[in-house]
């Protein structure tokens, strides 16, 4: 089966014991990973980027101001993707980070 994982500002904590957890962990298992990160916003273990096993999308400077950043990966993605799924050739490379600098809905 074909897994993609899609990742909204996710806490990448595990408790208060393991801060890289989500680094280490998310996207692993899937066939293709992408994280959605707004690095602003005052969300403790969600503001950096999972470059180990996902592509990611710095939405940070597409944000307008009356948006909580924890919040705008979540409302970017949901305007802004024309599809759940990524067609193979249209997937980049795990580790890479594309820094997202215009936005279609806003």
């Amino acid at each position: 089966a074909y897994v993609q994982e899609t990742l909204l500002d996710p806490l990448c904590s595990r408790g208060i014991w393991d801060w890289t957890y989500g680094e280490r962990a998310f996207g692993r298992e899937a066939n293709y990973a992408q994280h959605y990160l707004n690095t602003d916003d005052p969300v403790p273990f969600t503001n950096q980027p999972l470059r180990r096993n996902c592509v990611v999308y710095d939405v940070t400077p597409v944000r307008p101001n009356e948006i909580f950043g924890h919040d705008w990966p979540l409302i970017y993605y949901t305007k802004e993707q024309s599809t759940t799924v990524v067609p193979k050739q249209d997937q980049l490379p795990r580790g890479q980070i594309v820094t997202v600098t215009k936005s279609k809905a806003f």
